[in-house]
């Protein structure tokens, strides 16, 4: 039902009938009558001069009405042969917003003089497929205003492409035909999932095709040691499944409540406490990809590989040619084998030639953090690992950053503890106010903390490992000097509020940096025996480069250490002073043995350096996979593998000031997750994108941007402030507590001063807020009364141009009004009995 706004008589009528509602608003019954005359005044002119104007179309063009409504009728299942398909009506999966005013004004105006914007922009392949694919996902799922290219387009890396095209995909089939349409156009295609990626592999110039909320489907086998997924579901919530098995997934981000299956497997994600044996290579049983000529190959379903052999057979033979190549080379597997021994993202996965030999093996295994460059995973089953309830943790605090990497070093040879953390003194800072973190304060400037955590299938087993970890360090404290006592927590909400500060530390880090700079975020890894060499030369090069707000902490166990520090990139000497900190990292790693990518995956942040820390034969070997299963180059290109020695350096983000209430937010999406509205129109994250955008655009003295300024704010209207639910539930999720819906706020606030009737009108409200809710129960018993002695039919006519009106629809079930509730008896004298 489209509901119109009422004429302004019958606006007068509401008005005149809420005015007597408070007798004692005296005052404002004369305000709003001068205003609904000042408004029937100001109508009937605009009226009068809109009949005489030539171009009526542009004049009249205004938004539609705000409507959420379902446009397009999608099948979930075929029905059995026979019976026609239930239609499912969804008006979140086909939610059509409103016309927009100023998507007409554009394209008037676009004819004489502005650039072209939306679908009026594509051209040659671009434009064939946005035909192509309209019969394949409706309109309201399509995307190509600059609005939504931009929102949906953002990821938590420090890079910016926006597509020219973004489809939201909610099924298999669907995925298949865009692939092929893209084919047939030549136009290249980039898969997103959460957008938590932080190495710039989930972003493009081209075509996003980004899943929507419907990749849900899930299988747990009896005994809970096996999970089939689609690539929808957050991690967290897996886990959340497996909770009654004591089970749960291996990998075990930082992002566990933000990042999506899909991009799990993509990246090759660890985390804390999985290290290397419990990453996804490790863990996944069977896999359901799609490649790059639309074929589905599911690695479970026998009758699927037989059918695979058989058509993809010069596939198979050249990845199986290639395994036997290496195998040949026992430097090149060595080489392989000492990568993959540490934490290590960096190129593809080509340990599976060295792994398996069976080509369903090799294949499978190849597709894991390949970052949607060989193949899109519609599908995965895990093998889950056991997640015992026995744990506890101590936070120790060393002397100095080398006197904890030692430690770690002594406590990965002693196999005692199951994971361990490193906070350096930056990082510390950015803890010393949370709960349970009050002692961080007033320690040196070397200090340097480990989070060290203990866990056993039972009580006893636990007690046994965290004696070893005490021993461990009591038998080396000469080398490893310790500011506290080494004591393990076995409270829960403690030793939960350590891990919460670890999951939060790179955004909390990134939130502290002046407003304006962009937060840079790189992820190492090396020998655990390095450890110490590595945190001195990361030390070095913070002071070569004056980062002076760097920071570096990480996965110590497994020698994993993220660096974040931020700068501005306004000017061709910052990005040089980026691209010369970044050449210096990677020889550092590469000569201490390391990965320059650990866990965030290649992207196009290291795709340079693939061939620096691989050697050219290496190297060699992951062109030849990419060109056997993408040979035209369609899928993510540039990611991974690049033979641009620059792309790192380029299309850099910029985080320009916006609000106040925003400004330290580094976008990187844990907000995502507890957004009502993220599934209709945007997430908090991307509200907060384009408010930047917005702000850049009205500083900006570019003619082109005037235009994209006009349709930026009227899109923004709707997706952005009209649709945000401003519950402030995106900040129960940030670790900074930023309250998108505050910017909201103050943003719809600013629409308004305080000599506007609505805003009086509120302020009237507020006011008699205890005269209203009095008034409530009276007036529903009154409408109850009334229906019953008409009828529902008569009544229902009544009551119906009311409903138009007030924008309050009745019907038969509108409740009666409540009693009041009774005062509890005071308590007798000298308290309640017993």
């Amino acid at each position: 039902r489209v509901l119109r706004p009422p004429p302004v008589r019958s606006k007068r009528l509401v008005l005149l009938f809420l005015s007597f509602s408070f007798p004692r608003q005296r005052g404002m019954k004369r305000t709003i009558f001068r205003s609904a005359r000042a408004a029937a005044m100001r109508k009937r002119t605009l009226q009068s001069t809109a009949k005489n104007q030539q171009n009526a179309q542009a004049a009249k063009a205004a938004p539609a009405p705000t409507v959420l409504q379902a446009t397009h009728i999608s099948f979930a299942s075929q029905p059995p042969k026979g019976e026609a398909p239930k239609p499912n009506i969804d008006f979140i999966i086909n939610h059509q917003p409103p016309q927009h005013s100023g998507a007409a004004w554009l394209k008037t105006k676009r004819v004489q003089e502005g650039p072209a914007f939306g679908d009026e922009a594509l051209e040659g392949g671009y434009k064939a497929f946005r035909e192509d694919i309209k019969s394949v996902v409706p309109d309201a799922r399509v995307f190509t205003d600059p609005l939504r290219t931009l929102a949906y387009g953002t990821d938590a890396s420090f890079y910016r492409l926006v597509p020219k095209i973004v489809v939201k995909v909610h099924n298999e089939e669907e995925m298949v035909k865009l692939i092929l349409a893209a084919r047939k156009n030549k136009t290249p295609i980039t898969f997103r999932a959460g957008g938590t990626s932080l190495s710039g592999q989930a972003i493009t110039d081209s075509i996003l095709l980004k899943l929507g909320h419907t990749w849900r489907y899930r299988k747990i086998s009896e005994d809970g040691s096996k999970i089939t997924v689609e690539p929808g579901w957050i991690l967290g919530q897996v886990n959340r499944m497996l909770a009654p098995y004591a089970r749960k997934l291996g990998p075990d981000p930082s992002s566990i409540e933000s990042c999506w299956i899909g991009g799990v497997v993509a990246n090759n994600s660890s985390g804390m406490c999985c290290g290397v044996a419990q990453n996804t290579y490790h863990t996944v049983s069977d896999i359901r990809m799609v490649l790059h000529d639309g074929t589905v190959l599911d690695t479970h379903d026998p009758a699927s590989w037989a059918s695979f052999q058989v058509s993809h057979k010069a596939l198979i033979d050249g990845v199986m040619s290639i395994a036997s190549k290496v195998k040949a080379d026992p430097e090149l597997v060595a080489l392989i084998k000492k990568k993959f021994s540490i934490k290590c993202t960096t190129g593809y996965s080509i340990n599976a030639l060295v792994d398996f030999d069976s080509p369903l093996e090799v294949i499978k295994h190849l597709m894991v953090g390949s970052e949607g460059t060989l193949g899109f995973v519609s599908r995965v089953t895990y093998n889950t690992v056991p997640d015992y309830k026995d744990k506890a943790s101590a936070f120790v605090i060393f002397q100095s950053v080398e006197d904890a990497a030692t430690a770690t070093h002594y406590l990965r040879e002693a196999n005692c503890t199951d994971a361990v953390e490193l906070f350096d003194r930056p990082s510390l800072y950015t803890c010393e106010n949370m709960e349970y973190m009050q002692h961080l304060r007033g320690l040196p400037e070397s200090a340097t903390a480990l989070l060290i955590e203990c866990r056993g299938e039972n009580e006893e087993q636990m007690q046994s490992r965290i004696d070893q970890v005490v021993g461990v360090l009591k038998s080396h404290h000469k080398e490893c000097i310790t500011l506290n006592e080494v004591e393990f927590s076995f409270d829960a909400k403690e030793c939960a509020a350590f891990w919460d500060a670890r999951k939060a530390l790179i955004p909390m880090v990134g939130a502290v940096r002046e407003a304006g700079t962009s937060v840079l975020l790189e992820d190492v890894a090396v020998p655990v025996k390095n450890l110490a060499k590595l945190c001195k030369g990361i030390d070095q090069m913070f002071k070569k480069f004056d980062y002076k707000d760097g920071s570096a902490f990480g996965h110590a166990l497994e020698g994993n250490l993220h660096l974040v520090f931020t700068q501005d990139f306004e000017t061709i000497e910052q990005v040089n002073r980026y691209a010369g900190m970044m050449d210096y990292l990677c020889k550092m790693v590469v000569e201490l043995e390391g990965s320059l990518k650990a866990e965030h995956g290649t992207g196009r942040n290291v795709a340079p350096y693939v061939e620096l820390e691989w050697g050219k034969k290496a190297t060699g070997i992951m062109w030849e996979l990419k060109a056997l299963f993408d040979p035209e180059d369609q899928l993510n290109p540039g990611v991974v593998l690049n033979t641009n020695p620059n792309v790192h350096k380029e299309n850099l983000k910029p985080l320009p000031v916006a609000h106040g209430v925003v400004d330290n937010c580094m976008e990187c999406g844990f907000c995502e997750s507890a957004c009502p509205s993220g599934h209709v129109t945007l997430t908090p994250r991307q509200r907060i994108v384009t408010t930047r955008e917005i702000a850049r655009l009205e500083r900006s003295v570019m003619p082109e941007d005037a235009a994209k300024l006009v349709l930026m704010k009227d899109l923004y209207q709707y997706n952005a402030l009209d649709t945000c639910a401003a519950d402030g539930m995106c900040a129960t999720k940030c670790p900074v507590n930023i309250n998108t819906g505050r910017l909201v706020k103050n943003v719809r606030a600013k629409k308004y001063d305080d000599k506007t009737l609505p805003f009086r009108a509120a302020q009237a409200s507020v006011s008699s807020f205890g005269a209203i809710m009095g008034t409530v129960p009276v007036l529903l018993n009154t409408v109850d009364k009334i229906h019953g002695v008409l009828g529902s039919a008569v009544f229902g006519a009544i009551a119906a141009p009311f409903g138009v009106l007030l924008g309050v629809h009745w019907n038969k079930y509108v409740p009666k009004g409540a009693a009041k509730l009774q005062q509890p008896a005071p308590p007798p004298p000298g308290g309640p009995p017993g």
